[in-house]
């Protein structure tokens, strides 16, 4: 060995690998004016290792942003140009920033934060995914697991006679899984973890991997067995179930109990989440004792505490964006770090390849064969073999395991590295090509409120995101006139997030399940508060209370499945800003407004987005019936207006309410013939029907230009509680010539965005009829 650093750090190789062994002393540098390195000691290498890996990190993901990789992509490549394969080249630049003595100090971390990234998976996952496993995920498991087993065993035999010591057999069985774990994040980071066959796909990895693991168990104790003796696999066999059912019948009702005190919503103790962190790292060790890894541990005694508001969500929220969004990434990082390109060139590299290439083959062979027998549809059995297909974070931790413990040589974990990032990246660009998540409620079939047989009702899906939207949209459907004989069929449908979860739920809000709903961040104020409304209708509106648990950012298909199976003629959804009493905005949520968009976009029926100014108004409820609510409908023409005059004649029919319908004519302007005899038609409609009626005025207005258009609406603000208007018009109309200029909002339209953007009183409702393709 060289001593260098003056004796403070002595090093040398061993078995080919730089090893580094230096005092404990060599933490906190004094600095340079007391003739100190800093690069030499410990806390300012890691510092620096962070810092230049979330850089290189960031460009590399700029980079490939146009790919739209998976993160763990991203972050391994970002690993590999970091490492000796590209910038490790460089001696200087390994010595200065990535010293030997500085690696065991950072993988500790990483694998610290990656044991509680796991715990945080597990408690994100919904236990009640194994009830919903069926007969055909559980066939499509077992035979995606069997085929690459034979295809891999095959190919490993064939090699075996020619290298006996190339390969252990365990990693026939590793490609041959698809880990549950690594699915899901897939899933969720394409953005179709709760779509019908992400919740499917999820099914089946959990299955593959319940296999394969108990799979591997076997195989290496059976190993120990031929080693040793018959004997030496026994005090595994006892000690490995009896943590397990530490971790279930004592550290699991522990942590349960630490937690019982905290009320529903608020916010964790800090003794109480200290307490937590202890428990989950004396599982670490006590699994590290009977030979189970520390993560594995952690992610079991996750998956077994209750997901709910209090424990699960909290918890959460504390550790995920240290763990999941920091450490998980130097973690993956960490692992492309350890690839190394020259090692391919020797002569085994080709039969290895074919080892790993035999298991990706078998996967997808026995993946599509049993989803083409039972008779689903292609696109969707090829998207589901190449999600199958997918490597993630854990295959990428056995890896690194079985490299750094010797079992295989750094040629087999760069060939599995690159494998991983090849077939892994490609099949995600297929998927997102193949897989349209709005195929199953976009057909040719629009619903819409035109549609809709006054005579049987008009069937609505509610959007609720919190107890603040009740009152306005209870008003609503007040105002659309629910009857004996007409009545509303209202399905309310509760919004919540969550992140990163391994499968999301719709659920019914009945008595059949109530016990599963009271564990899902429900607090039941919002269904009540709708079931005592259809109480008070007496008959004339029917509500079904529904829950929607899912990433903000596939939320919308929730929405439209339900749409679908419940034939709904219009969704109607909140704006995702909200109102003061001083009538300045309150609130700004993001994740609303992206909903919005996407249901704008793909909704199997029509749209109406309610911006409520309620509060600043003073607008009075029609439930209380002592005054009048006075709607407007501003009429320019085109099919959004048509399906908004429909729903504004149908409130019209309410003793409290009274419609006044404005007609914009442009001066000199010649619309769409076809669209232009379609509103005339509708328009003689509502002159013939509203003969007689006291309730219903018309009028029509002659424009210009918008600022004519916006003086109008100025001068009827005061008199009106609600304005209707659709969301699209002709962009050439002088009636809305030179609006679009300040446009804050535009998927409400020129009109909408027009009515919420300036300072009115009136609450708005912008009503889209979604075109039929």
């Amino acid at each position: 060995m060289n001593n260098t650093k003056g004796l403070r750090r002595a090093e040398g190789t061993a078995l080919g690998d730089p090893m580094v062994c230096q005092y404990v002393n060599m933490i906190d540098s004094a600095g340079f004016w007391y003739g100190d390195d800093p690069m030499s000691y410990n806390t300012p290498v890691l510092s620096a290792e962070i810092s230049v890996i979330f850089i290189i990190s960031g460009l590399t993901h700029l980079l490939m942003r146009p790919l739209r990789q998976p993160k763990i992509i991203v972050q391994i490549i970002a690993g590999i140009i970091m490492g000796p394969s590209v910038l490790g080249q460089s001696r200087e630049y390994l010595e200065a920033l990535f010293p030997p003595g500085s690696r065991l100090v950072f993988s500790t971390l990483v694998e610290f934060g990656f044991m509680f990234h796991l715990f945080i998976l597990g408690l994100q996952i919904n236990a009640n995914l194994i009830k919903s496993i069926g007969r055909k995920a559980l066939i499509i498991a077992l035979v995606g697991t069997m085929i690459p087993l034979a295809f891999g065993g095959t190919a490993y035999k064939i090699i075996h006679r020619t290298n006996p010591s190339m390969a252990p057999l365990s990693l026939v069985v590793i490609n041959s899984m698809s880990s549950f774990i690594g699915v899901t994040s897939l899933l969720d980071n394409l953005n179709i973890l709760n779509t019908e066959i992400g919740q499917f796909a999820s099914s089946i990895a959990l299955v593959s991997d319940t296999c394969c693991w108990l799979l591997a168990f076997v195989m290496r104790n059976v190993d120990k067995a031929q080693k040793y003796s018959p004997h030496k696999p026994l005090p595994t066999l006892v000690s490995v179930p009896g943590y397990y059912c530490i971790l279930f019948f004592l550290l699991r009702p522990l942590v349960i109990w630490i937690f019982s005190s905290t009320p529903v919503k608020a916010p964790i103790k800090e003794n109480h989440f200290t307490a937590i962190l202890c428990i989950v790292m004396g599982n670490g060790v006590l699994a590290e004792s009977v030979g189970e890894h520390a993560w594995l541990g952690a992610f079991v005694l996750g998956f077994s505490l209750p997901n709910g508001p209090t424990l699960g969500a909290s918890l959460i929220k504390k550790l995920d964006i240290l763990c999941t969004e920091s450490l998980l990434q130097l973690y993956c990082t960490n692992k492309g770090f350890s690839t190394l390109f020259s090692s391919m060139a020797k002569m085994s590299t080709a039969k290895m390849e074919i080892l790993i290439f035999a298991g990706y083959t078998g996967k997808f062979t026995g993946t599509i064969l049993p989803s083409i027998y039972y008779k689903m549809p292609f696109r969707e059995s090829l998207t589901l073999t190449l999600i199958m297909c997918c490597k993630g974070v854990l295959e990428l931790t056995i890896y690194s395991t079985w490299e750094t413990s010797q079992v295989i040589t750094r040629q087999t974990y760069t060939l599995l590295i690159i494998n991983m990032i090849v077939i892994t990246g490609l099949a995600s660009i297929f998927i997102r090509h193949l897989y349209d998540t709005s195929a199953r409620y976009m057909g040719d079939t629009r619903r819409t409120i035109s549609d809709s047989d006054q005579n049987f009702g008009l069937r609505t899906l509610v959007c609720i995101h919190s107890e603040e939207n009740v009152s306005s949209l209870t008003n609503l459907l007040e105002v659309s006139n629910p009857t004996k004989e007409s009545p509303i069929f209202v399905s309310v449908l509760e919004l919540v997030e969550i992140t990163r979860k391994a499968a999301s739920i719709l659920v019914k809000h009945d008595r059949q399940h109530i016990s599963l709903v009271s564990n899902l961040y429900c607090s039941g104020h919002i269904g009540n508060a709708f079931d005592h409304y259809e109480s008070y209708s007496e008959g004339s509106v029917m509500i079904q209370n529904f829950k929607a648990i899912a990433p903000y950012a596939s939320m919308h298909d929730d929405i439209c499945t339900l749409a679908v199976v419940q034939k709904t003629g219009i969704i109607i959804v909140p704006y995702h800003k909200t109102w003061a009493i001083d009538g300045t905005a309150k609130a700004n949520t993001p994740f609303i407004r992206t909903i919005n968009k996407n249901l704008l976009k793909k909704a199997p029926c029509s749209i109406g987005v309610l911006v409520d100014r309620g509060q600043i108004g003073g607008n009075p409820s029609v439930l209380n019936g002592n005054s009048p609510y006075r709607i407007a409908m501003l009429f320019v023409g085109g099919a959004d207006d048509r399906e908004a005059l429909v729903y504004s004649i149908r409130m019209a029919g309410h003793p409290n309410v009274s419609l006044t319908v404005v007609q914009f004519i442009a001066w000199g302007y010649k619309t769409n013939s076809y669209q232009e005899n379609l509103d005339k038609e509708m328009l003689n409609e509502l002159w013939a029907s509203i003969v007689g009626k006291r309730r219903i005025y018309c009028k029509k207005e002659t424009v210009r230009r918008g600022l004519d258009t916006r003086h109008v609406i100025h001068k009827m603000a005061d008199n009106f509680d609600l304005v209707i208007v659709g969301k699209y018009h002709e962009p050439d109309s002088p009636v809305t010539l030179g609006l679009r200029e300040w446009s804050e909002s535009p998927e409400l339209g020129v009109l909408g965005d027009m009515l919420v953007s300036s300072v009115f009183q009136f609450s708005v409702l912008v009503v889209q009829q979604q075109p039929r393709r």
